[in-house]
């Protein structure tokens, strides 16, 4: 009996020491947000959960500094290994305009799923399954309280969370380092040997966090062996205004890393297209973790201010706004710069909240709802080639007629009015649909081969014209040699000539008595005895392949067990 007692009396000591382990273990959970883009205003930590209290910066309309809401958010929490906290926010979400107040069913948190990353670089959704959003509606939106948690411990230690996934100041540029390395880019005229045209002022953010003065940037994107006198189509693309809206800066770093690419389509766009990039439109605000707002002017919402001249306030030179005036006035700088006086195209890369009243049949996200582009109602705008062409390339945009004119003082209005543009759009990305940063990626890559298919692509190629841009030239030779060796699959702009989806020394021969010739097709020329080498040598190359292929296929069977 005494030996039964004390054998009570340890599982019960172990029992009591396992639940305080458990606790402390828990409450040794730290949260930081003193980092590139990182928001939080404060925390609290219980056994079952990590109260979290959201930065309460500029939104929209009813939700100005001082609001007591939050929207983006951003920190790393420490000790969490081994842990399920149930993360808990309390307080208004800082949406937008429509349909305000929200209920359960509209609410901009109702889809939403937030994310994490153990490195800060790969990140996935906390599942929706696990949120839940009370007391909405109750006529005080200080109840408010949204909670979410994983389902399953944590794995490592620390954990990056955010409201989705961060796209940071250090980000741009490193990528854009990454993008004047390449042969396809400069610097544009306004900028320095790095691409730098000015730096954000520093300063103190709403929560007393000193942030330094940072570089703004630009570049030049188009082959510089075609310039000439001629004007080529002009493209001007930015991104980053309003601080937390990443998607939409994913998207823009899409399209410009496809636009440097070896793909023969883009590589066709750069003989007849520039492309001036404007990747940091709003630097200070990213890097303070801030929503719509600039460190300068943290209570207002910068694109209202989009205008050259002193007046009534609603510009940037009077009172001045630093970063917005920097690339205003380098945009106006750099298109001067270059032949040509009209700006063909211009992109201001977004993204929203969900927006329930913007949603069509082919939205992929709740309700219909999903990303869309803000389009010019008149004729020439809705039926632009590059609009219709970028509405087959991704089949989930919807289209969202603006009222936006040169006079309008968005970026969109000094793109008509001081820029020239003939068309002049926003892409909005909707938050709450859960996608992946290759599905913004992609989107990006679509948005140049619209520009390609509108600008470049003919209708009618030559078979050798592997860049199908009407003449079979070095280009098309360049995008045979990139996609030689293609075994199966192969398409036309791989260097793919007889369409048996296979690029090999025959899609060369095709080229070679095509060379020169243009759609439609003009004599031949003979080939040069160099050219009649290279065939041959490709040729060789093919049939060592081939031959090789064979035996090792033979060796295996062979040595297959019977």
């Amino acid at each position: 009996m005494l030996r039964f007692r004390l054998g009570l009396r340890c599982a019960a000591c172990a029992l009591i020491s396992s639940l305080l382990s458990t606790s402390t273990t828990v409450a040794q959970i730290t949260i930081d947000a003193n980092f590139d883009s990182g928001s939080l205003k404060s925390y609290s930590v219980t056994r079952a959960a990590i109260n979290l209290v959201g930065r309460d910066s500029y939104a929209f309309g009813q939700h100005p500094l001082g609001g007591d809401h939050w929207r983006w958010m951003y920190f790393k929490a420490t000790g969490v290994l081994n842990t399920n906290p149930t993360f808990s926010v309390a307080g208004e979400f800082g949406g937008d305009n429509t349909d305000y107040p929200p209920t359960l069913a509209n609410h901009e948190l109702a889809d939403h799923e937030m994310v994490y990353s153990y490195d800060g670089v790969n990140w996935e959704f906390f599942p929706h399954a696990n949120n839940t959003l009370q007391n909405i509606g109750d006529g005080n939106s200080a109840n408010d309280l949204f909670t979410f948690n994983l389902g399953s411990n944590f794995t490592q230690n620390e954990v990056y969370v955010a409201y989705a996934i961060p796209y940071t100041y250090a980000r741009s540029t490193a990528h854009t380092q990454k993008v004047i390395a390449s042969p396809w880019a400069t610097p544009t005229a306004s900028g320095n040997a790095n691409g730098v045209i000015g730096q954000s002022p520093a300063g103190v953010d709403d929560i007393g966090r000193s942030i330094p003065a940072l570089d703004l940037y630009a570049y030049r994107i188009t082959n510089p062996a075609t310039d000439s006198a001629t004007p080529k189509h002009r493209v001007m693309i930015a991104t980053g205004q309003h601080a937390s809206e990443t998607l939409g800066i994913y998207t823009y770093e899409g399209l410009v890393d496809w636009l440097i690419s070896d793909d023969p389509r883009a590589a066709a766009l750069r003989d007849k297209t520039e492309i001036l990039g404007y990747p940091t439109l709003n630097a200070s605000g990213r890097y303070a973790g801030l929503n719509r707002s600039m460190l300068q002017w943290q209570n207002t919402d910068s694109n209202g201010y989009w205008y050259p001249n002193a007046v009534s306030s609603s510009d940037y030179v009077s009172p001045q706004r630093t970063e917005q005036m920097i690339n205003g006035e380098a945009m106006r700088a750099d298109k001067a710069a270059t032949p040509g006086a009209v700006t063909d195209l211009f992109l201001d890369f977004h993204s929203s909240v969900p927006d329930y009243n913007i949603a069509g049949p082919n939205g992929e996200g709740g309700g219909g709802r999903d990303d869309w582009g803000y389009i010019t109602n008149n004729a020439a705008s809705l039926n632009n080639p590059w609009w219709l062409a970028l509405k087959e390339l991704q089949p989930n945009l919807l289209e969202e007629t603006s009222g936006t004119t040169a006079a309008s003082k968005t970026l969109t209005g000094f793109a008509l009015g001081f820029l020239n543009a003939q068309m002049s759009v926003t892409l909005e990305n909707q938050f709450g649909i859960s996608r992946p940063i290759s599905f913004y990626q992609d989107y990006g890559k679509n948005v140049g081969l619209a520009m390609y298919e509108a600008w470049i692509r003919v209708d009618n190629p030559l078979a050798a014209d592997f860049d199908e841009d009407g003449d079979v030239d070095a280009g098309d030779l360049a995008a045979w040699k990139l996609g030689f060796g293609t075994l199966s699959d192969a398409q036309h702009y791989q260097g793919d000539a007889n369409n048996d989806g296979v690029v090999d020394g025959a899609d060369l021969l095709v080229w070679q008595r095509q060379f020169g010739g243009t759609s439609p097709p003009i004599a031949i020329p003979e080939p040069t005895g160099v050219l009649q080498l290279f065939t041959g040598l490709m040729f060789m190359s093919l049939l060592w392949y081939q031959s090789h292929r064979r035996l090792l296929l033979k060796h295996e069977l062979q040595l297959a067990p019977t």
